[in-house]
């Protein structure tokens, strides 16, 4: 498992180094020199050559029964988190075979039986086991909750039940797919340029000493900090007994809880005791408020206009943010205007509009009705840019069985949480289309 280990960090380097590479030229405004080039294709080089290895050695571990290709957990079958990939988390720590085995049996046994391995895992803060490689009912669940009459526990136990409960598909959580993402240990003070000094023009010296004006760049700085964001089940032992689904089933619904709150906060947070919302925060982009017509003719006007007000180092990252129900209109729109050339395309499976990726979010505010104006539905820039989220203790979630609170009620409690935090990195860095009802 270390040499996997060693291999992944290998590879992630190689490719983090030829990505350095081309944001650098890109940045520039420039084609990469000769010398960059050779050390892209070198990095890249390396990395394709590890690929087979880590394949190989992928291909051997145990671990697979548990995951499936992505990443995501197997349950009786099923994916432990349907929807979309922006659903699970790409940067969850790699864990030992040993571990994921522990993890398992732990669960199983309602946290009774809890292995050293597990120590590999262990938050030293506040206690739980990260999951292995997962992304990310409040009412008390109980066998007796009213029989099958009641979705609070008395559906599990139907009899005949099938083995495995169909899960509820999870939403569109685009942000974190977008946003540049970071683990942090403590909070972090992150400095920024709030503008430019200004250059003027300077008289030549001669009789006089004619000197250069003093123009200094200001500098701001905002706080990258960690909230909690959990909640608990709480279930019977004997629905647990009873059930043996159930406990990964739960298990299952706390890690999309928790995706689908912090998407939530990035989306429309306050920042305030909350991570900080991409709505409100990035740049005016149109400024006044664009009117929904039955036409559409104005919203593919405010999609053309907001292309012309991110700046130009912005554009190799960017893409758009939007709501399912916001692409639609605006393909209907589309049609409508019997586009010659259409802005809205689709290639490799993937939405483009105006040739830029297109990501969901169910967060993103719905276009305005009679009743409602100057709505943020579009966002667009890069995101990487422009957005930065700070995972504490690692970017996955964590899960905890409480067997002791409750022992005496015969309840056992699963707890799902992890800290985070988001914040508007460089707000020019994404604009924003505002959007009024007509």
């Amino acid at each position: 498992m270390s040499k996997y280990l060693d291999l992944r960090k290998q590879h992630a380097h190689a490719l983090n180094k030829a990505e350095a590479i081309v944001q650098t030229a890109a940045n520039a405004g420039r084609e990469m020199t000769t010398n960059e080039q050779a050390d892209f294709d070198t990095a890249m080089t390396a990395a394709k050559a590890l690929e087979p290895k880590i394949n190989s050695i992928q291909s051997m571990n145990t671990m697979s029964q548990f995951f499936n290709r992505d990443g995501a957990l197997l349950i009786d079958g099923g994916l432990a988190s349907p929807g979309s990939p922006a659903s699970r988390n790409q940067n969850q720590k790699p864990m030992s075979e040993d571990y994921t085995n522990a993890f398992v049996a732990f669960l199983r046994s309602g946290g009774k039986q809890a292995g050293s391995a597990l120590s590999e895992g262990f938050d030293p803060l506040f206690g739980g086991f990260a999951l292995p490689s997962l992304p990310g009912m409040s009412s008390a669940l109980y066998e007796g909750s009213g029989g099958s009459s009641n979705g609070a526990g008395g559906y599990a136990i139907n009899i005949p039940t099938d083995g495995q409960i169909v899960p509820l598909a999870v939403p569109d959580l685009g942000v974190r797919s977008l946003a540049r993402a970071i683990g942090t240990a403590t909070d972090v003070k992150i400095p920024s340029q709030s503008t430019f000094g200004t250059a003027g023009v300077k008289a030549e010296s001669g009789a006089s000493t004619n000197t250069f004006s003093e123009s200094d760049p200001t500098l701001g700085q905002f706080t990258l900090s960690a909230f909690m964001v959990g909640l608990t089940h709480t279930v019977s032992w004997e629905l647990l007994q009873d059930v043996g689904m159930f406990q990964e089933f739960g298990v299952r619904d706390l890690i999309n809880a928790v995706a689908i709150a912090e998407d939530a906060f990035f989306a429309t947070g306050t920042g305030t005791g909350q991570p900080q919302g991409l709505v409100g925060n990035t740049g005016t982009g149109t400024g006044a408020p664009y009117l929904v017509e039955s036409t559409g003719v104005y919203l593919l006007n405010a999609i053309d206009d907001v292309l012309g007000t991110l700046k130009g180092p912005y554009f190799p990252n960017a893409a758009w943010l939007m709501s399912r129900a916001t692409a639609v209109a605006i393909r209907k729109a589309q049609r409508q205007a019997n586009l010659f050339a259409p802005v809205w395309t689709r290639e490799g499976g993937r939405d483009l509009l105006h040739g830029f990726p297109v990501s969901y979010s169910a967060n993103m505010p719905a276009l305005p009705t009679a009743t409602s104006a100057g709505v943020v539905p579009i966002q667009f820039g890069s995101f990487q840019d422009g957005y930065i989220i700070g995972d504490r203790g690692g970017a996955g979630t964590f899960v905890k069985i409480l067997d002791q609170p409750l022992a005496t009620a015969g309840q056992t409690i699963l707890l799902g949480y992890k800290r985070v935090d988001g914040r508007v990195r460089r707000s020019e860095a994404i604009q924003a289309i505002t959007i009024s009802h007509s």
